[in-house]
């Protein structure tokens, strides 16, 4: 015979939902922290597939091209202030010349150390909108990864750079 004594009754005592309902919440707020992070996406015509990279306010990229008409480099620096909220810090050249700025009247002039010349603007932009061309090899640059819009959507493609929180990116992507 079995003697059972040390069992209890599955109606005794409290059973807490706790544990599971901590997991589910842990696992929303992840959830809402990843959906929420800041992206700066690029987003070309035609549906051809789109790109990212995750951003934060105060977060540095640039454009680099080189001059269609004095086949220089030129880089454009832009600052993230925070949803379709870009600064144009400054652009660097290498000289003047056709269609590159000859003074400092829309902002201040310096000259770097490498002998560049930049430009400081802070122009405010909502969203950077150009149109890529194999003469000029646009490339976006962040933190060492450069994006190359000439390999990513080919000649004549219009791409708008903008800043968007991530679930924005997924909503007008995936639904």
């Amino acid at each position: 015979m079995c003697i059972l004594k040390d069992r209890i009754s599955t109606f005794a005592g409290f059973r807490s939902f706790l544990p599971g309902f901590t997991v589910i919440a842990i696992m929303l707020v992840v959830f809402g922290w990843y959906a929420t992070r800041m992206i700066v996406s690029f987003n070309p015509e035609d549906n051809k597939p789109k790109h990212y990279f995750v951003t934060a306010p105060g977060d540095v990229w640039n454009i680099r091209f080189t001059h269609s008409v004095e086949k220089t480099p030129i880089e454009e620096f832009f600052t993230v202030d925070g949803i379709d909220d870009l600064v144009m810090t400054h652009t660097r050249f290498e000289t003047f010349g056709w269609g590159i700025p000859y003074s400092a009247a829309p902002g201040e002039m310096r000259l770097t150390d490498d002998g560049k010349f930049d430009l400081l603007m802070n122009r405010l932009y909502k969203t950077v909108k150009l149109r890529v061309a194999i003469q000029a090899r646009p490339c976006v640059i962040h933190h060492g990864d450069i994006y190359d819009l000439c390999e990513m959507y080919g000649q004549g493609t219009a791409v708008e750079i903008k800043v968007q929180y991530r679930y924005q990116y997924w909503l007008a992507n995936y639904l």
